[in-house]
């Protein structure tokens, strides 16, 4: 063969690789492109991600705060309710008290009145002692009812309960009414 053949066929094939090597770069830049753009579209979605999850982390951290505060105020509720409780328990030990020892002056009026009437029947003279009727013992108590105050400003003035007032005031009734 002839050197020149295979200098037409040398030139061809270097014609035919010069024209299919742009071809192969158009594809390989267009590829380039599509993986720019979906590392750009990744980091897009990555960031909006990231965003979301601050935006959340500031929400728990909001919604802590909030129950730490509520915990906190629901604790001093307590401790009120029991404070409350406590004082309440005194006032009714006191109640409790005062009753007891009305009951112990009742009984003892009560034995002295008998043993003045088994006295007076022996024939021995019996000492008068006056019992205070229930309105001079407690006569600012009845001032004040006179005066149309109620029951529960009575017991506030007087320092006592309103179940106390209203118990003086019922005894009251029944030593008027025999």
């Amino acid at each position: 063969m002839n050197p020149w053949i295979y200098i037409v066929l040398l030139g061809i094939a270097a014609l035919l690789y010069a024209l299919l090597l742009p071809k192969r770069r158009e594809e390989s830049a267009a590829s380039d492109q599509l993986v720019k753009e979906m590392e750009s579209t990744l980091e897009q979605y990555m960031g909006e991600i990231q965003l979301e999850n601050e935006q959340l982390l500031q929400l728990v951290g909001q919604m802590k705060q909030e129950q730490a505060a509520k915990q906190t105020a629901q604790q001093e509720q307590l401790n009120e309710i029991r404070q409350r409780l406590l004082s309440t328990e005194q006032q009714l030990a006191a109640v409790e008290q005062r009753l007891n020892e009305a009951e112990k002056s009742i009984s003892t009026a009560v034995a002295e009145i008998s043993a003045g009437s088994s006295s007076a029947a022996a024939g021995e003279e019996p000492k008068p002692q006056p019992i205070p009727s229930i309105k001079d013992r407690y006569y600012e108590l009845f001032q004040m009812f006179e005066a149309g105050k109620s029951i529960d400003m009575i017991a506030k003035a007087a320092g006592m309960q309103r179940g106390e007032v209203q118990l003086i005031f019922q005894l009251a009734k029944q030593e008027e009414s025999p």
